[in-house]
C-alpha cells in the first residue's frame, strides 16, 4: 500500500528536512514557480544522496531562439505557464545535481524528461 499524505508548502521552502526523500518528483512545475532555480535546488535538499530526482516540463533548449514562444512569454506567464525556461541554467546554479538522463517527451523535444 503507498503511503501518501498531502502537505500544502512552498516551492522556494519545502518544509522537509534534508535528504527526507528518496525520489522527488517536479511534474509540470519548473515553468510556473516563480523562481524555477530556487525550486530545483530546494528539492535537491530534500532528495537524499544517491536518490532520484525526475523532472518533466516544458524547456527551452540552450541557445534556442524560439521566438514565438518568447513573444508570448509575458502573456502565457500571467496566465498559466513561463514558455522561456532553460533547464540547463537551472541546473548550472546546482552544482550537486548531475544529469543522467534527459529525453525528448512531447511537441518534438520542447517537453522533456530529466533524470
Amino acid at each position: 500500500a503507498l503511503n501518501f499524505c498531502p502537505v500544502q508548502g512552498d516551492a522556494q521552502r519545502l518544509p522537509f528536512a534534508d535528504n527526507s526523500f528518496d525520489t522527488v518528483v517536479l511534474h509540470l512545475i519548473l515553468a510556473v514557480v516563480a523562481r524555477a532555480g530556487g525550486s530545483l535546488q530546494e528539492s535537491v535538499r530534500v532528495t537524499r544522496r544517491g536518490g532520484s530526482l525526475l523532472v518533466f516540463d516544458k524547456f527551452l533548449k540552450p541557445g534556442e531562439r524560439a521566438r514565438w514562444k518568447r513573444a508570448l512569454n509575458p502573456l502565457a506567464r500571467r496566465i498559466a505557464t513561463r514558455l522561456d525556461v532553460v533547464f540547463e541554467e537551472m541546473l548550472a546554479l546546482t552544482p550537486t545535481l548531475t544529469l543522467e538522463e534527459d529525453e525528448p517527451a512531447l511537441a518534438g523535444g520542447w517537453f522533456r524528461l530529466i533524470d
